[in-house]
């Protein structure tokens, strides 16, 4: 193999330096006639400053791409014209939000066409995430579901209508590489709470939410990072409450169980304390009515009932987005890994359909799709 000798040569490390400068600046320089001494060949030259150029080349010279923010992945979801958002919840509590952004989105003039698919990502029909038995299993099937979506729906933005699964969605390797915008409800519970709280030094909240949500506890450690100390939040597990409410949200075992729950809360309560509830679950909206109830007859004033759903998308309308299209075409999509049965169906249907009939209707109309993500193997 004959090898030229390069201009100002190899003959030390300010020789090597120089012709890496060059070939940075214009890597065809290594190979143009031009660049080399013509008739002389480097005897002297030992072969392995050619590989190391070439090493410096691939690993030191080529930039790495860098991940975007969280701002950055959302200011460039908002220099679409046509967008696919994608809400996912463990089971159909986030339809609600899901109508709540179909119906508001219509008429915002953000986008020109925004086409709205909620997937259910509850693994199977008898099988969810608060019953699994590790925090590495819920990960890991979650990931699967995100990994799925993004592969199988290709968002531009992801939604996360799900207290659990935001809770468990920064541990995912999805998160970690993420070219799109996957927002959480849990900020927009803890901000709901602290716009009502923050006045008041005699106020409580109680924070009613899955048996995950209570364990990872960021809803409290969000409030007490804003200043709240701990005796004046209330966290309530309510095992078993969001798959009831789907059964028959006006069943007397949904009933049952939101009244047991709440009588649970009362020793933490004291007199002369100003009371909010928070629905930390997107399914407990659906059944504001009961737990407002409860509430009266276990003879405790509650100041508000917060319901962070209707909340969740608002940044999508900022007044900054809007008005940037006359129309805007919206189509409505559900997708469900665990099949829906006409029952759950119909008793979503009653709960949304005075936001959106157009996303109640879909539900009649959902997509069923046993083998979206795979979870067998790990958690069954």
């Amino acid at each position: 193999m004959q090898i030229h000798e390069i201009e100002h040569g190899f003959d030390g490390s300010n020789g090597l330096e120089q012709t890496v400068k060059k070939i940075r600046s214009n890597p065809s320089y290594l190979f143009n006639p031009c660049s080399i001494k013509q008739g002389i060949m480097m005897k002297n030259l030992q072969k392995y400053w050619f590989f190391a150029i070439l090493f410096l080349l691939l690993f030191s010279c080529t930039p790495k791409p860098a991940g975007l923010s969280d701002a950055e992945k959302l200011d460039a979801f908002f220099t679409n014209e046509n967008v696919k958002i994608v809400v996912t919840d463990s089971g159909l509590g986030g339809v609600s939000v899901a109508a709540d952004v179909v119906e508001r989105i219509k008429t915002a003039g953000v986008f020109n066409k925004v086409d709205v698919v909620f997937f259910n990502a509850q693994p199977h029909l008898k099988s969810g995430y608060n019953s699994m038995d590790t925090n590495e299993q819920k990960v890991a099937v979650f990931n699967n579901a995100l990994e799925a979506i993004d592969k199988n729906l290709s968002p531009d933005l992801i939604l996360i209508a799900c207290n659990t699964l935001s809770v468990l969605y920064d541990q995912t390797p999805y998160a970690k590489v993420a070219t799109i915008p996957v927002v959480g409800i849990i900020e927009t519970g803890v901000d709901l709470i602290n716009s009502r709280m923050a006045n008041s030094d005699n106020s409580k909240v109680i924070v009613f939410a899955t048996k995950t949500t209570v364990e990872k506890g960021k809803h409290k450690a969000g409030l007490m990072d804003l200043g709240f100390t701990e005796d004046r939040i209330v966290t309530q597990a309510c095992l078993r409450l969001a798959g009831r409410i789907e059964r028959g949200p006006d069943s007397d075992t949904t009933k049952a169980l939101v009244y047991q729950y709440v009588e649970e809360t009362l020793p933490e309560i004291k007199e002369g304390e100003e009371v909010y509830v928070s629905y930390n679950c997107t399914h407990y909206g659906y059944v504001d009515n009961i737990f407002q109830q409860a509430f009266k007859d276990k003879g405790i004033e509650v100041k508000e009932f917060l319901d962070p759903n209707p909340l969740m998308a608002n940044f999508i309308f900022e007044e900054k987005y809007r008005n940037r299209y006359d129309n805007t075409e919206v189509t409505v999509k559900i997708i469900s890994q665990p099949e829906l049965p006409p029952g759950r169906q119909a008793a979503i249907y009653e709960l949304i359909v005075l936001t959106s009939e157009q996303t109640a209707d879909a539900l009649f109309d959902y997509t069923f799709t046993p083998d979206f993500f795979e979870w067998e193997s790990i958690a069954k």
